[in-house]
């Protein structure tokens, strides 16, 4: 089951991103996308990363999940600097570090929730021994030890993304990286997936971070990031600010509405 997250010292980060910059393109049809973002992560955290569209957060999200790299800055996860890593060693680096969420859930009709969440586990071609076991333990996790037999198309939305986020789980990724989680889901469906990803950023081991629109899941932020134009505008932590708590709780209500 999900573990807490200890009373203690501030912990390290287990991704730091340093002067990310991204440019598509060339000479004049050059574009800048990202220009000098500087974050970390921490774990225990539920991150949300918030900001209109163009913004840069997709592209932020891609490079911090190792399927894209920067044209410039310093990406670390897990202690290792992805710099110079060949496309083998990143996808081995996002294999083992990095658990991914979608919108659109993503999973395959013809197979069961417990088959879906396998496939996270396997390694070019080859399925561990313990992957169905490892599959179950992340269904339960999620409350779905009862579904796991089930396809997609008898699963209700916020089932799906349940099974979504347990294929995440699955690998025991550093970094949980989701990309507007909610935005398929009604209000009760949304709630509570962000409160199960709530409860998976307490394992002292893990960080998540949330791409989102969704004003009605502010709630759950233990830090909300805003990024405009390629740069970071606001980053707060709105439980430790009394100002930042009240605009979350105005934000959220007005989200409710």
């Amino acid at each position: 089951m999900i573990q807490s997250k200890s009373d203690g010292a501030k912990p390290s980060p287990i991704l730091v991103a340093d002067g990310i910059v991204k440019v598509f393109g060339t000479g004049a049809g050059e574009v800048q996308v990202l220009k000098g973002v500087h974050l970390d992560l921490l774990p225990g955290e539920l991150t949300l990363l918030m900001g209109p569209s163009g913004s840069g957060k997709t592209t932020l999200l891609s490079i911090l999940g190792c399927i894209l790299r920067q044209t410039e800055g310093d990406l670390v996860i897990a202690n290792t600097k992805t710099n110079k890593l060949s496309a083998e060693a990143m996808a081995d680096l996002r294999r083992n570090h990095v658990g991914f969420v979608f919108q659109s859930y993503n999973l395959f009709p013809t197979l069961t929730a417990l088959e879906n969440v396998m496939l996270a586990l396997d390694v070019r071609g080859r399925m561990p021994a313990d992957a169905p076991q490892r599959a179950k333990n992340a269904l339960d996790s999620v409350g779905l030890s009862h579904r796991i037999n089930t396809y997609p198309a008898k699963l209700s939305g916020g089932e799906k993304q349940r099974v979504a986020i347990a294929r995440a789980l699955a690998g025991s990724p550093s970094v949980m990286l989701a990309d507007e989680p909610t935005a398929a889901l009604d209000s009760e469906n949304g709630q509570s997936v962000m409160q199960l990803m709530s409860d998976v950023s307490k394992d002292a081991s893990r960080a998540v971070l949330c791409v989102t629109h969704d004003h009605r899941i502010l709630k759950y932020a233990d830090r909300i990031i805003r990024i405009e134009d390629g740069v970071i505008s606001t980053d707060e932590r709105p439980k430790d600010d009394p100002v930042a708590r009240a605009n979350m709780e105005r934000l959220s209500a007005e989200g409710a509405h």
